[in-house]
């Protein structure tokens, strides 16, 4: 037996060569997020969403934070969801907080956020702050799109910096992956797009496509905003849609079902994994994603 000793020893010793030498590397650790836009599920379904949850593998959970809802009924939920390993960030969505006149309202929401985890458990407590801004679909955008794009700069540098005030919670957005191609306001070879990823921990690109590679995919629209995270030490997760869209079939995977999205996913994950920056996958929401087809 000791006889073959230095040949095993040595073949230990050869795998980290081999590791280097390849390319190969130690699997990262990928999330799966998704939304939840109806908070009131929490409280009428906890156990259907949690049980979705470990099903399809979904470690992290953007969860609408609503003045509507009670202290309680988040408790209640999110320490059920951390027992199961699931991270819950608040989610916030206004199209409007992307203009300086409502930045009062977007600093408002945050205010509430923190005040909520201060006086909890941290068992209960949101990890992270998510946040959907869209004013691209204001009537501003067409016609004062430099304008507006400078008034969300602003917004997203005051929540940013009320945010960070508390250690360890994550900050995170969404963004349309279109948003790499439009410049910042007074400098035309910057990126807005990459701006916005450099103000975050973590960003989500819609990349909303039905297939997984080749020319107007997902692999393909999201490259750029991969290639800006991997510049600026962040982390990217990569969105598809479960909700019909009015844009086309090719935008979405309702009408393919979930045997055929969960088969694009499994193509992307392996290919994406290349970017340092890639984080994993998220399905946008809940909602759709429970009722799609098989």
């Amino acid at each position: 037996m000791m006889k073959y000793a230095p040949r095993i020893i040595g073949l230990f010793l050869l795998i980290p060569a081999l590791i280097v030498v390849t390319g190969f590397s130690a699997a990262k650790a990928e999330t799966k997020a998704t939304w939840l836009w109806q908070s009131q599920l929490i409280s009428s379904e906890p156990e259907q969403i949690l049980a979705f949850a470990k099903e399809h593998g979904v470690t992290l959970l953007y969860l609408n934070f609503s003045p509507a809802r009670k202290a309680a009924e988040y408790q209640t939920f999110i320490k059920k969801a951390t027992a199961s390993g699931i991270a819950v960030h608040a989610l916030g969505g206004e199209r409007s907080w992307g203009l300086e006149q409502n930045r009062t309202s977007l600093l408002a929401w945050v205010d509430r956020v923190l005040a909520y985890n201060a006086g909890v458990s941290k068992e209960e407590r949101f990890t992270g702050i998510h946040l959907d801004i869209e004013p691209y679909l204001l009537p501003e955008w067409k016609t004062r799109q430099s304008a507006v794009i400078g008034q969300w700069m602003g917004n997203i540098e005051a929540y940013a910096a009320k945010a960070r005030k508390t250690p360890g919670l994550e900050i995170g957005c969404d963004i349309p992956f279109w948003l790499d191609s439009i410049a910042l306001p007074n400098d035309d070879a910057a990126s807005f797009g990459k701006w916005l990823i450099a103000q975050h921990d973590h960003a989500t690109v819609m990349a909303y496509r039905d297939r997984a590679v080749g020319s107007n995919s997902i692999s393909a629209l999201s490259a750029q905003e991969l290639a800006f995270a991997d510049e600026l030490g962040k982390r990217i997760f990569i969105a598809v849609e479960a909700k019909k869209s009015g844009e086309g079939n090719f935008v979405s995977f309702a009408e393919e079902g979930k045997t055929y999205m969960n088969a694009q996913l499994a193509k992307l994950s392996p290919l994406l994994s290349e970017h340092p920056s890639f984080a994993g996958m998220a399905v946008h929401s809940y909602e759709y994603w429970k009722t799609m087809k098989e």
